[in-house]
């Protein structure tokens, strides 16, 4: 296989393939109006310092490994051969968990949505009992109500299904 300063050049795909996504975000986010951009900008040039980061650390260089020790001391290259490696069905499964949160988000709100999704990963990916994932899912969203409406007072998304936007 190819490399590129001293990697496959397979490792670096993941990090090409977020920063093409983040591009495209930061394109969409300069359309809106100056005020309206800010936020989303910001996230999107964080992103993009971040990725070039993680296409560093990935190197063998000096500096990607001064910069993998410093980000992630867990992923020594010399004991990754003994660390358990993850197969493309067990990431394809734990991004589509990720993507039925955004997608819940987006529906039915942050007060449903994030309880939810805890009570269904601890049960279902976490291997806990029904009453230890009801309580963590239960003490979660007195968290949020209790931080964000209560102390903050801020109205949480409450999903386009629930709140017609």
């Amino acid at each position: 296989m190819r490399r590129a300063f001293g990697t496959p050049i397979g490792d670096y795909l993941p990090a090409f393939g977020l920063a093409l996504v983040t591009a495209l975000y930061l394109a969409a986010a300069y359309r809106y109006p100056p005020d309206a951009r800010e936020i989303p900008a910001d996230v999107a040039w964080t992103m993009l310092g971040l990725i070039a980061l993680d296409l560093v650390s990935r190197t063998h260089t000096g500096l990607g490994r001064a910069l993998m020790r410093w980000f992630n001391p867990a992923a020594d290259r010399e004991d990754a051969e003994a660390k358990p490696h993850y197969t493309a069905g067990r990431q394809i499964i734990a991004v589509l968990w990720l993507m039925g949160f955004a997608a819940a988000l987006n529906l039915i709100g942050i007060l449903y949505a994030v309880p939810l999704y805890v009570l269904a990963f601890t049960r279902l990916r976490g291997g806990r009992t029904w009453r230890a994932s009801i309580a963590v899912a239960c003490g979660t969203t007195l968290f949020l109500w209790l931080l964000f409406a209560f102390l903050l007072r801020l109205e949480l998304y409450p999903g386009a299904l629930i709140g017609g936007r």
